[in-house]
This record gives C-alpha cells, structure tokens and sequence, in this order.
C-alpha cells in the first residue's frame, strides 16, 4: 500500500503539472476544467494499470511487452472513462477535452513518461535486493563452513562413543542440508520450510549442546504458506546461540513463534541467553543488520524490533505488512 501512496502522489504532481502547462499555452479554457481532465484522466490510467499488474502479475515482475501493452490499453481506456467522468463532473457533453486528438495524445505520453519512471524505480529497488541477496549469500558461503566443520567433528567423536546418536545428529545434518540447498535456489520461501530449515539445524546444535538448548518453534498451522525472503530467521538464531546460549555455562531455551497482529505478520526469535546487558553483542552484528537490509529491500513499512526480555536475554521482533 505504501509503493500505491508513492505512486499516488507523484501522479498527482504530474496531473498538476500538465494542467499548469496546458493552462499556460492557452489550451482547454480555465485552470479549474484541465485540472479535472488531468486528474480524473490520470488517475484513470494509474488504476487500471494498478489493478492488471495485481491481476496478471500478482507476485513477480512483470515481462516488458505484456506491460506495455498493458500501459497501451490503459492509456486508452483512462482517456475515454477519465474524460467522460471529468466532463459528468465539470457539466459539460461528452468530449476527450476541448481536441479528443490532442487530449490522447497528451495522455499516451504523459502514461508513458509515468510508466518510465516507475518502472526506473522498480529496477533500482529490485538492483537493491538482489544485492543484498548477493550478500546474503556471501556470508551464509562464510559460516555454513565453520558450522559443517564443528558438525563434522561432534560426529566423528560420537561415531566412537554412541553410534545411535552419531546416526540421529548424521539425519538432522541431512535434513538442515537439504532444506539449506533447497533455500538458496529460491527467491521466496514459505514460514513452513523456514521452520522446517530452523529445525533441522537446531536438532543438530541440540546434539552438540546436549541439555544446555532447549527449543521451542512455534508456527500456527494457517501462516505456513506465509511467503517471505528464504533463510531470513537463521541469522538470528544463529546469533542466540552463539552470543547468548553458548558463553552461558547453563545454557538455555530459544523460542521462534510467528503470529499476526494488525494484518501484519509478526515473527519473533528470543532466547533466555546472557542478553545485551550482561556483557554480549546480543545479536546486533552482521546478522541483524543484514535482517534489517534484505526487511528494507523486500518490503515497505517492514520493522524490526531488538533488545533484552524479561527473562534476561534478547529478543527480536520482525513486523512485516502482508
């Protein structure tokens, strides 16, 4: 809703503009009559491109042609239903404005100029994602290594010791592996393989931690086809093990729930860890802050929320619009 406001506005300045303009080189009568034309022929034209780009491509980019055309029809199609309702409005016959071949023209290259410039702004925000993503990738190339490597040798000490749970580790290993490759060929993933990637990996830590983690995930059943940027939530369980669970010789529970408040959707990582006031970084390295990157690129009005709990560890919040 956010990016519709933007796109609201700037189509409300272009309007504007075109009816100084048109007002200014003698065409059409009054200020007040191009200032309805314009507004209601404009509009016309954003909202029927708005609703066949959420029709034919409610989740990807749309191709360039198939957009184009889709500008084509709509430019048309908000001249003849935008003029009409200026002329209902304004008291006057049906016309596309004082010349119906001078109004279309106008309109096609007021859609067209609008349709670049968004779609320039469409590119750049997309540039922006998939450079996060980049980096993303980047770090995961950096930590999977260190994690393989600590997995690898916990079991070629239980392969001598317990074979039973040198076996059950090697399947959670198999399972987070295969959830983790499957992950980063995706775009988008669902909270459902999220949680499945989350287990997987905190079913091995628990093999390694023994006693010392516990955890608990908490998915309500109608939010598991939720779509949202893949391994999203890893970063920050990572960080309540590695700076809140692990330096404590007890050890403690970690808790990931998802829930939604507002028509918003609320995902929370907390742990019972040392927590930011006793002595940890908390989680508030390169972790969170690629989080906070990859929320800003894919979604607008996306939140995220950090610090110490009640129970004296961390807890971090991501409020993402649906």
């Amino acid at each position: 809703m956010q990016g519709f406001a933007f796109a609201f506005l700037t189509v409300a300045v272009l309007n504007t503009a075109i009816a100084v303009l048109l007002t200014l080189v003698g065409y059409g009568g009054s200020f007040r009559g191009n200032l309805v034309f314009s507004h209601c022929i404009g509009y016309s034209v954003l909202l029927l491109v708005h609703l066949g780009w959420r029709v034919f491509w409610p989740a990807r980019k749309p191709p360039t042609w198939p957009l184009l055309g889709l500008v084509a029809v709509a430019v048309v199609g908000g001249w003849l239903g935008g003029s009409a309702l200026a002329s209902l409005l304004l008291g006057l016959p049906w016309t596309g404005g004082r010349s119906a071949g001078v109004a279309l023209v106008i309109t096609i290259t007021a859609g067209f100029i609008g349709t670049g410039f968004f779609w320039t702004r469409h590119r750049a925000a997309e540039m922006q994602r998939q450079a996060v993503e980049a980096q993303l990738k980047t770090l995961q190339a950096q930590i999977e290594p260190h994690f393989l490597f600590n997995t690898l040798a916990n079991l070629d000490a239980l392969i001598q010791t317990d074979p039973k749970r040198a076996r059950a580790m090697l399947g959670h290993l198999n399972d987070y592996l295969r959830a983790t490759l499957a992950a980063t060929r995706r775009e988008r993933s669902t909270l459902a393989d999220e949680f499945a990637l989350l287990r997987g990996y905190l079913e091995v830590q628990g093999m390694r931690m023994g006693e010392r983690l516990r955890f608990t995930l908490e998915l309500p059943e109608a939010l598991g086809g939720a779509e949202l940027p893949p391994m999203l939530l890893q970063p920050l369980v990572e960080n309540s093990l590695k700076h809140g669970l692990e330096p404590k010789v007890e050890g403690g529970e970690v808790k990931v729930s998802a829930r939604t408040e507002g028509g918003r959707l609320v995902l929370e990582v907390a742990d019972t860890g040392l927590g930011k006031a006793n002595g940890s970084t908390g989680g508030t390295g390169v972790g969170l802050a690629n989080v906070r990157e990859r929320l800003a690129a894919a979604y607008a009005g996306a939140r995220v929320d950090a610090g110490t709990n009640a129970a004296g560890g961390y807890t971090v919040t991501l409020n993402i619009p649906r």
